[in-house]
């Protein structure tokens, strides 16, 4: 599959090429490597020596193989002067991504194959293990030519001689910076992933995928993922760049959506992410198809060609909007750019050292664009991180205001109690109380007047059964004895039967459900009833209404109650939660909605919904 230089162009293409112009116009020195270009894509061997004997070939200065989008072959020739060089110098081409590549070793009239090696055949065909192209000048001292084939693709070739001493004993500390660097990526992939388990916000999720994404990037991009990955895959090496690529662009999108708030619901961008968005996913789609891409090379390189400068588009869109959002005081938009900000940095400064524009360290030299990324990715970690501090302390608020909350509940649920408790107490002194006296007078009077007849003894008899009655209506206000012998609906019936028998008011029951309430708790009951008692005598004290309708269904998951008069109505705010405070905490504390309304001032209505607590 063809290799798009997309992730560079993505983080800091301009001035990627800009630096390349100026490595071209600002040549010095004498570069040890010529090269030819074979246009036509036939030129064999034979026909290649016979060119370089004609001179042909042209110095290739810097020593760098940069065309772009090409549909030629290249052939670089390099000579090795005597047996010192040959044994020591090894041939080192950094860039692990070309398709097909041929290590010529050449006599006077002939040349020899020493490797056939590239994206298009097994990792162990290296001709030294390393993830980029490493070629040895194992046929002595003479002249050699490496083929570079990767038509209709963007080519770029780093070359240079290294000492193989050195460059072989490099090797363990290259994979030990790997592997170190690979490391702190995976952690900041499960802080993201952890901290979605526990938070459930969706932004730790896709920066998790965004890292990932970057991670596999940076392995394809090596040849790390060629090496330890999919060493013998003759299909994905050469898709592998392609397809992270195109899920970073895809998930970058989606995390700065949650993070930033680019691009989503009322923004201008909306819209173009989104079609931005589809492109990339089409083109993944495309790349993971399984068919071989040099049947349709040419519409393959428009392709490649047409998707950087979309994709820079797109990005640079975005980049404008997050520059927007910085103006505007968005503190995680400030935070992304400045991560972006490092990377490009690290990026620009490896491609100038490959092009022999800066030197650099080594270790800056060789992994400048890991390193940028590593620090990337921390910097954005840390504004997750202070993210989640301030998460952390918004719920430690919401948990301590619910908390009050809960404390200014439980503090109405118990004066409620003890206005119950005085009422009761008033009730008991008022009427139970004088009752006794007026039987006691009676009793005295039967006694000290025994002429008096069997008259104060009838009278203080009556007294004594309304006593026993008015202690019956007491006790059943309490804890209502037929709720606890037949349930809530006989409870209900009973306390509205004694209200009709009053007289002055009728009062329409209507029950739907509850025929097996044992399911419920008793203190759901118990609170339910209270609700309806307490409703009906407001009504019964200050509503001055002829007829009320009380209806209690049971649903699957919840019971409503609706109380409705034809009295004068409920004056003042009805959004007021000191109106019917005693009814709201109850409510409240069995986790229903109350709604309280007016009926044009020809009475009331009172709508609740209680979730049903089904005991296990």
């Amino acid at each position: 599959m063809p290799q798009p230089f997309l992730y560079r162009m993505s983080k800091g293409a301009f001035l990627s090429i800009v630096c390349t112009l100026c490595c071209w116009l600002s040549v010095a020195g004498q570069s040890a490597f010529r090269v030819l270009e074979d246009s036509s894509r036939q030129l064999s061997p034979a026909a290649v020596l016979d060119a370089w004997n004609e001179g042909r070939f042209r110095s290739l200065e810097p020593a760098y193989l940069n065309p772009g989008y090409t549909t030629s072959h290249f052939w670089i020739a390099v000579s090795a002067p005597d047996v010192a060089f040959a044994d020591s110098k090894l041939l080192v081409l950094d860039n692990p991504h070309i398709n097909r590549l041929e290590w010529y070793g050449s006599g006077h009239q002939s040349m020899r194959l020493i490797a056939l090696t590239g994206d298009y055949f097994p990792f162990r065909q290296r001709p030294l293990i390393h993830p980029s192209f490493v070629f040895k000048f194992n046929n002595g001292p003479g002249l050699y030519f490496l083929k570079i084939d990767k038509h209709h693709e963007s080519l770029q070739a780093p070359l240079r001689l290294a000492d193989s001493a050195p460059f072989l004993a490099e090797q363990e500390r290259i994979a030990l910076v790997n592997g170190i660097l690979t490391g702190i990526v995976l952690l900041i992939v499960l802080f993201g992933a952890f901290l979605y388990v526990n938070t459930k916000d969706a932004v730790y999720g896709w920066y998790a995928l965004y890292v990932l994404s970057t991670l596999g990037w940076i392995w394809s991009n090596n040849g790390l993922g060629f090496q330890h990955l999919w060493p013998d895959s003759a299909y994905f090496p050469s898709r592998s760049r392609v397809v992270f690529v195109l899920f970073n662009f895809i998930f970058t999108v989606q995390f700065l959506k949650v993070f930033t708030g680019l691009g989503q619901r009322g923004s201008r961008l909306r819209q173009p992410l989104l079609f931005a968005q589809g492109v990339w996913m089409a083109m993944l789609v495309a790349t993971l198809w399984p068919i071989d891409y040099q049947r349709y090379a040419q519409a393959t390189m428009v392709i490649l060609r047409a998707l950087p400068f979309f994709s820079l588009a797109a990005l640079g869109l975005m980049v404008a909007g997050l520059i927007y959002k910085v103006a505007k005081g968005n503190r995680p938009s400030l935070i992304y750019l400045a991560a972006v900000s490092v990377l490009l940095f690290f990026a620009v400064m490896e491609d100038l050292f490959h092009l022999g524009k800066v030197k650099l360290p080594v270790f800056f030299a060789h992994y400048g664009l890991f390193a940028g990324i590593v620090l990337e990715m921390i910097i954005i970690t840390f504004g997750l991180a202070a993210r989640f501090s301030r998460y952390r302390k918004e719920k430690e608020t919401l948990l301590a205001a619910m908390h009050d909350q809960q404390k200014k509940l439980t503090d109405t649920i118990v004066t409620v109690e003890e206005n119950e408790r005085k009422e009761l107490a008033d009730r008991l002194h008022d009427e139970i109380g004088s009752l006794l006296a007026l039987a006691s007078l009676q009793l005295d009077a039967a006694k000290g007047n025994p002429l008096s007849g069997a008259e104060p003894v009838d009278r203080a008899s009556g007294i004594i059964r309304e006593i026993s009655e008015t202690v019956r209506n007491i006790s059943h206000q309490l804890t209502p004895v037929a709720m606890e012998k037949y349930g809530l609906v006989k409870a209900v019936t009973d306390l509205t039967s004694i209200a009709n028998a009053s007289g002055r008011i009728r009062i329409e029951l209507v029950i739907i459900g509850f025929g097996d309430d044992a399911q419920y708790s008793r203190n759901f009951k118990n609170i339910l009833y209270r609700i309806i008692q307490e409703l009906l005598q407001n009504v019964l004290r200050h509503a001055e209404a002829g007829h009320v309708l009380i209806q209690l269904i049971e649903h699957d998951d919840h019971c409503a109650l609706l109380v409705e008069d034809d009295g004068k109505g409920i004056s003042g705010d009805l959004s007021d939660p000191r109106l019917l405070r005693s009814i709201r905490s109850k409510v409240s504390y069995l986790e229903g909605v109350i709604h309280i309304e007016n009926q044009n001032q020809t009475g009331a209505l009172i709508n609740i919904e209680l979730p049903l607590p089904k005991l296990n």
